[in-house]
C-alpha cells in the first residue's frame, strides 16, 4: 500500500487522502449522531414510563391495595391499547408476587425493547412495583434514518469542499509546481525549453523556488561553459603532454648524439700515451661529460614521471646483493673523501622480494650518494630491516650520515623539485636538486614514502618505507659454505661500534660464534686469555694507537696463532702489500664495503673450504674467440659516431663495415652478410625500426639464419627500446657509448651469431634465436 501510494501524484494523493478522512468523519459523526439519540429516546421512554406509572398508580391505587386482579388487568389492557409502544406491563406487591401481568400477543416478536420498573407510592407509602416493557424498534429505526441522512450530507458537504480544494489546489500550487519541474528536469537535462511565466496570485514560495530554477540554469550553464574550457584545456595539455613526450625524445637523441662523441673520445684518449697535464685535462672532460649525461637523465626521468609516463618492471630480486651493489659502487668515492659507508642487512630478513629493482636502485643510489657528497668526515650507515605483514614486508630501509646535517626548517624541502638547502657553504657541493624529488616520485609509484630527520652540524637520516612482496629466486651460493661456517668461532676486531655489530650479525647468521674487540691491544688480551682458542680472526687495518698491520704481526708471534688464519678488512686497496701478507702468513685482504657473499667464499678460502674464490678484477665475461674474425656491420649516419665504433673495437677481433643510412645498410646486409649488426635508431631515407624489419623480412623469406641486431642509440626512453625490440632487434646501447658495455655487448652476441657463409653452408644456420 505505501509503495503504490508512493508512485501516486500529488493530485491523487490529496484526493484519497480527503476522501479517507471523509470516511473517518462520516462515521464517527454517525456514530456520535446515534448515540446521542439513542440515549435521547431512552430518556423520553423514561420519561413516559414514570408518566405511565404515576397515572396507573394514581387511579389504580385501590385495586393495587386489594391486589383486585381483574381490575388491574383491565386498566393495564386499555394503556396498552392507547400506548402501541407499550409491550408489557407487571405489578408486584412489596414481597415481588406478581398481582397482575398483561402483554401484548406480539411481544416476543419485537426485536428492540427497554424495561422500566418503578416503585409504587402513594402519600409516600410503597405499595409494590411496576415493570413496563417499551419498544424501541420505530425509534431506533428514525435513529438509523436520521444518521443515514447526516451521513449523507456531510459526505456531500466534503465532496464540495474537497472538489473546491483540489481545484485550489491545482490553480495554486500544483500548476506552477509541474511548470517548474518540467523547467527543472529540463535544466538538469540539458534539454532546450521555453520558460512560462507564473501566474500573478501564486504564492512567494512558488516564485523564490521558480528563482531557484533561474539560479541553477544560470549554475549549470557556467558549469558547460567551464567543463567546454576544461575539456579545450585537456585537449591543449594532451597535445602539449605528446609535444613534451616527442621532444624529450628528441632531445634525448640530439643531447646523447654530441655527448657520445665527447665521452667516447675522452674514453678513447685516456687510453692513449699522456702526460700529466693532458690526461688531467682529458679526465676532466670525461667526468664533466659524464657529469652533464647524469644531469640530463634526471631531467628526463623526471619528465617522464611528471607527464605519467614512468612505469615500474616488477620481478624477483635480491635485496642483500642490490644494497651490497650500491655500498660497493659509492665506496670509492666515500673512501676519496675519508668517509666510511658501511651496510647492515637484517640476518632475520628474506633476501629476495619483487619489485623494480632498477627504480629502487637508483633511489638508494640518489639517497646514499647524497649522504656521501654532504658527509666530509665520519660515517655514512645504511640499515635495512623490515617486519612481516600479509602482503610481505614492510622494509625500512634508515641511511644514517655524519654530514652536514640539515636545518629542520628547511629539511621539507629538499624533496621539492630543482631545490637545495639554500646556504652558503652548501654552494660547495654540484648538483640540480633534483634527485631527492624523483626518488621521491619514484616511491609513490611503488606505494611507498620518504622522509627524513636532521640537525645542522650532526648529520641526517633519510628513511624508505616501502612494501614488498616476498620472492622466489634460487640462491647463488652453494648452502654447503654455510653448513661448513656453522660453529667457527671468531675474533672480530674493529674500533667502530657500528662495524663489529654489523659484522657479528653477519656471521651470527651463518651461526658463527662471535667474540668482540674494539682496539688492538683489547684483541691482543683476550687472545691471551681464552684457553679454546679462535679458528678465524676478522680485524680492521685502520685503528687508533695499533692498526691492522701492527696487530697481525702481535697475532702472529703468539705461538697459538702463529698459522691462524686472519682477513684484513680495509678502505684502501693499498694498505697491506702483497709482500706484507706474505710475510704475515694467511692472510686475506677484503676492501670496504664487502659483500655478505664475498666475505663468506673468503672465510671459506682461508679455511680451506670448497668455496668460489674472488678475484679482484677478474670477470665472467666471454672471451673473443680466437679462431675466426667477427664481421660487424655498422649503420651509423654521425661520422663521429662511426669513428667512435672504430675506436673502441680496433683492438677486437671484428671486421667493420659501416653505413650511412639504413637503405645503404640493407645494401651492405644483402651483400656481406655479416654476423652482427650494430643499428641506430634515426638515420635519414630509412631508418633502423624500417631495416630491422626489412632484414627481418629477408631472413625469413630466404630462410636464413638469425642475424643479432643491436639498437645503438640515442633514443633513450623506455618506449623506444621496446620499439627496437619489437621489430625485432635483439638488444639495446644507449649513446654514449660505453666502451665496455660496447665490447660487453659483441662477447655475448658473438656466440649466439650464426656462422659466417664463407665458412659454413647456409643450411648449417637455419635456426632462429
Amino acid at each position: 500500500m505505501a509503495k503504490l501510494f508512493k508512485h501516486m501524484g500529488l493530485g491523487v494523493q490529496i484526493a484519497l487522502s480527503m476522501a479517507l478522512a471523509a470516511v473517518l468523519v462520516m462515521f464517527l459523526v454517525g456514530e456520535y449522531e446515534r448515540r446521542s439519540e439513542t440515549d435521547r429516546m431512552n430518556a423520553d421512554l423514561l420519561a413516559q414510563a414514570d408518566l405511565t406509572v404515576s397515572l396507573i398508580s394514581g387511579l389504580m391505587i385501590e385495586p393495587i391495595i386489594i391486589q383486585d386482579t381483574p381490575v388491574l388487568n383491565s386498566a393495564m389492557q386499555e394503556a396498552l391499547a392507547r400506548n402501541p409502544k407499550l409491550l408489557a406491563i407487571s405489578i408486584k406487591d412489596n414481597n415481588g408476587s406478581v398481582i397482575a401481568h398483561t402483554e401484548r400477543s406480539d411481544f416476543f416478536t419485537t426485536a428492540t425493547v427497554s424495561h422500566f420498573e418503578r416503585d409504587i407510592i402513594v402519600e409516600g407509602e410503597p405499595f409494590g412495583t411496576m415493570e413496563i416493557t417499551w419498544s424501541t424498534a420505530e425509534g431506533q429505526a428514525l435513529i438509523d434514518e436520521n444518521v443515514q441522512s447526516s451521513r449523507l450530507t456531510i459526505a456531500a458537504t466534503v465532496f464540495v469542499l474537497s472538489l473546491i480544494f483540489l481545484l485550489q489546489t491545482s490553480v495554486l500550487a500544483m500548476r506552477p509546481l509541474h511548470n517548474i519541474h518540467e523547467r527543472m528536469s529540463a535544466v538538469i537535462a540539458g534539454r532546450p525549453h521555453d520558460k512560462v511565466a507564473l501566474p500573478f496570485f501564486v504564492s512567494r514560495e512558488f516564485i523564490a523556488l521558480d528563482h531557484s530554477v533561474d539560479v541553477l540554469q544560470k549554475t549549470f550553464a557556467e558549469r558547460d561553459d567551464r567543463e567546454m574550457a576544461l575539456k579545450e584545456a585537456k585537449e591543449s595539455a594532451d597535445r602539449a603532454s605528446r609535444a613534451k613526450s616527442d621532444f624529450l625524445a628528441n632531445m634525448s637523441h640530439e643531447i646523447r648524439t654530441p655527448m657520445n662523441g665527447v665521452i667516447g673520445m675522452a674514453e678513447l684518449i685516456l687510453e692513449t700515451a699522456l702526460d700529466e697535464d693532458q690526461r688531467l685535462y682529458a679526465e676532466v672532460i670525461s667526468k664533466s661529460g659524464s657529469a652533464l649525461l647524469s644531469i640530463i637523465n634526471d631531467i628526463l626521468n623526471f619528465s617522464k614521471i611528471e607527464v605519467g609516463k614512468m612505469e615500474l618492471d616488477e620481478a624477483p630480486f635480491d635485496l642483500q646483493s642490490a644494497m651490497e651493489d650500491i655500498v660497493t659502487l659509492l665506496a670509492t668515492k666515500a673512501s676519496e673523501r675519508g668517509v666510511e659507508i658501511t651496510l647492515r642487512y637484517d640476518p632475520d630478513l628474506p633476501k629476495v622480494f619483487v619489485g623494480d629493482v632498477g627504480r629502487l636502485r637508483q633511489v638508494l643510489t640518489n639517497i646514499a650518494g647524497n649522504a656521501v657528497k654532504f658527509t666530509l668526515d665520519g660515517y655514512v650507515y645504511i640499515d635495512v630491516n623490515g617486519s612481516e605483514c600479509a602482503d610481505g614486508y614492510d622494509l625500512r630501509i634508515d641511511v644514517k650520515d655524519t654530514g652536514i646535517g640539515i636545518s629542520p626548517d628547511k629539511i621539507a624541502g629538499v624533496f621539492n623539485a630543482f631545490e637545495q638547502v639554500d646556504s652558503a657553504r652548501n654552494r660547495q657541493f654540484e648538483g640540480t636538486g633534483l634527485g631527492l624529488a624523483i626518488s621521491t616520485r619514484l616511491m609513490r609509484l611503488m606505494g611507498g614514502d620518504i622522509s627524513a630527520i636532521s640537525q645542522e652540524n650532526k648529520g641526517s637520516t633519510f628513511t624508505i618505507n616501502v612494501n614488498l612482496p616476498v620472492g622466489d629466486m634460487r640462491s647463488t651460493v652453494p648452502t654447503d659454505i654455510e653448513a661448513n661456517l656453522a660453529g667457527l668461532r671468531v675474533l672480530v676486531v674493529d674500533d667502530l661500534k657500528l662495524n663489529r655489530m654489523i659484522l657479528s650479525e653477519r656471521l651470527a647468521s651463518w651461526n658463527v660464534t662471535t667474540t668482540l674487540a674494539s682496539s688492538g691491544a683489547e684483541a691482543l688480551d683476550i687472545l691471551a686469555k681464552t684457553d679454546d682458542g679462535f679458528d678465524l680472526i676478522i680485524q680492521d687495518y685502520h685503528m687508533p694507537r695499533m692498526d691492522g698491520e701492527e696487530l697481525a704481526r702481535c697475532i702472529r708471534a703468539m705461538n697459538t696463532y702463529s698459522m691462524t688464519p686472519l682477513i684484513v678488512l680495509s678502505s684502501l686497496d693499498l694498505s697491506m702489500s702483497v709482500a706484507v701478507r706474505e710475510e704475515i702468513g694467511a692472510c686475506e685482504l677484503l676492501l670496504k664495503p664487502v659483500r655478505s657473499e664475498q666475505l663468506k667464499n673468503t672465510i671459506a678460502r682461508s679455511l680451506r673450504m670448497r668455496s668460489a674464490p674472488v678475484h679482484p678484477g677478474v670477470t665472467n665475461e666471454p672471451e673473443f674467440d680466437v679462431d675466426r674474425t667477427l664481421s660487424i656491420l655498422v649503420a651509423e649516419d654521425n661520422k663521429t659516431n662511426r669513428l667512435i665504433v672504430k675506436s673502441m673495437l680496433k683492438d677486437a677481433d671484428v671486421s667493420l663495415t659501416f653505413a650511412e643510412n639504413g637503405r645503404e645498410a640493407l645494401h651492405q646486409y644483402i651483400e656481406i652478410r655479416p654476423d652482427m649488426v650494430l643499428m641506430d635508431m634515426s638515420m635519414p631515407q630509412m631508418d633502423g625500426i624500417e631495416a630491422t624489419h626489412a632484414i627481418r623480412n629477408i631472413e625469413n623469406d630466404q630462410r636464413i639464419a638469425h642475424c643479432p641486431i643491436i639498437a645503438l642509440t640515442a633514443n633513450a626512453l623506455p618506449e623506444d627500446q621496446m620499439r627496437c625490440l619489437e621489430a625485432g632487434m635483439d638488444d639495446f646501447l644507449t649513446k654514449p657509448i660505453n666502451k665496455r658495455a660496447l665490447i660487453t655487448v659483441v662477447k655475448t652476441w658473438r656466440r649466439r651469431s650464426r656462422p659466417r657463409p664463407d665458412q659454413t653452408t647456409l643450411a648449417c644456420g637455419g635456426a632462429g634465436r
